[in-house]
Order: structure tokens, then sequence, then C-alpha cells
């Protein structure tokens, strides 16, 4: 008995350290998911993703009581393994929103996140969408936007 209590122990430990760096379910729901594959580095992979920011368009101006909908898409030929979208005030460096996501092996992901202005005086914001492939290569691309009382 004690022989199969250590055996079912350590092949839960292995099971759990199967994935470096992740291994998370989940559905298109936002709060990232994908296949549920673990984590393997692929050194074969050499290509970056490619991110695709539909909205908001630079220098876009939001008023106060607005909604900021940041829409797009990523693709990476092997699958991506994992990203963010970052809305970061300017002036105070601030993140304001920040959706993280473990997507293993999907190869393409759209996204749609919103989030709602609320501001007393003009400022300055950077949206950020980075994500990363199983080869460890990432791309980010980032759109200026404004928003006013």
């Amino acid at each position: 008995m004690r022989f199969f209590v250590s055996y079912l122990l350590l092949l839960v430990m292995l099971w759990a350290t199967a994935c470096s760096k992740g291994g998370s379910t989940g559905g298109d729901d936002g709060s990232g998911g994908g296949n549920g594959s673990p984590h393997v580095i692929n050194a074969q992979d050499t290509i970056p993703p490619v991110v695709e920011i539909n909205t908001p368009t630079a220098s876009q101006v939001f008023s106060s009581g607005s909604t900021i909908t940041i829409t797009g898409k990523v693709t990476d030929g092997d699958g991506l393994y994992q990203g963010s979208i970052r809305i970061t005030n300017d002036a105070t460096g601030s993140v304001l929103k920040e959706q993280l996501y473990v997507i293993h092996g999907v190869t393409q992901y759209n996204f749609n996140i919103t989030y709602g202005v609320t501001v007393t005086s003009a400022a300055d914001y950077t949206v950020t969408v980075m994500f990363e492939d199983h080869g460890l290569n990432s791309t980010s691309k980032s759109v200026k936007v404004k928003a006013t009382p």
C-alpha cells in the first residue's frame, strides 16, 4: 500500500509540473483558454505571431462615460502560447485594464475586450496587445488613444 501511495504521489507531481509555464484550459469567454495542451517549447518555431488591432484606431478620442472596445486577432502557424492586452495611462504608468491569455496551440484567436472610460481631465492611454508562441517568439503592437471629460 505504501508503494502505491508513493507511486500515485509521484504521478501527481509529474503531471503538475508537465507544463513549465502554464497549462490552463478554457474557452473564448475572454479569460484565455484554448485546448489545454501542455506548454512545450518548440525550438524549430522561429516565426513570431502576427497581431492585428482593428479597434481602437490611432489617436481615437473617447469621452468620459464611453467605452473603449479593443478588437483584433492574433495568428501563428505553429500555435500560440500566451498573451496580454493592456490599457495604460501614459502620464501615470497605471495599468487601467489587463487581460491575460493562455491559449496553447490555437493558431488564430480573435479578441474583444472593453474598458469604460472615466476621466475628469484629458488623458492619453496606450493600448498594447502582446502574444507569444511556443517558440518563445513574441509580437507586441500598441495604439495611443485619448480620453476627455
